[in-house]
């Protein structure tokens, strides 16, 4: 099962149009040493809280979550969250400083067409926003003209990545 999992998650990364390295993303932004990759896999009471604290549906119960240490400090997290946009996967990278707040997002993925990737000053609304944030669409996130499927794909992700810290931080 294990295995199967981490080759559906390989084979989305492969498929779609890669745009930046996670390990070296989130080495940069916490100037770390190194970075260690952890693979998590929820138990049924792990996903039904994650749904719940999310507020959405969650159909996988594998993730990647990469940490960013110098030596045995950790800096901060990434967290790799997969979405569907239209019809083909988007994979962002949520960035997560130990204060529990995004410090960035960065799409790592992307295999729709370019033209609804959100921009780098849209992503810049969700910097120091954590789970105390409703983090909505249309309410506290602003929608992107041109983009808003990927901008609904990228906020259930910002959720669903601060919960998944909450609930199973390696």
């Amino acid at each position: 099962m294990k295995i199967i999992l981490l080759s559906l998650l390989a084979s989305i990364y492969v498929f779609a149009q890669v745009l930046g390295d996670p390990v070296a993303l989130t080495q940069r932004m916490f100037s770390a040493k190194n970075v260690d990759t952890q693979n998590i896999i929820l138990t049924n009471a792990q996903l039904q809280q994650l749904i719940k604290t999310s507020q959405q549906p969650i159909d996988s119960k594998l993730y990647r979550i990469y940490v960013a240490k110098n030596d045995a400090k950790i800096l901060g997290y990434g967290v790799l969250m997969s979405k569907k946009v239209r019809t083909k996967t988007a994979i962002s990278l949520y960035l997560i400083g130990i204060d529990g707040k995004i410090k960035s997002i960065e799409i790592v993925a992307f295999n729709e067409p370019m033209e609804y990737l959100p921009t780098k000053t849209w992503l810049n609304v969700f910097d120091q926003k954590s789970s105390a944030n409703t983090l909505k669409l249309n309410q506290d996130i602003p929608t992107t003209t041109g983009a808003t499927l990927s901008a609904r794909a990228i906020t259930d992700g910002a959720r669903a990545a601060l919960a998944l810290l909450e609930i199973a931080k390696p």
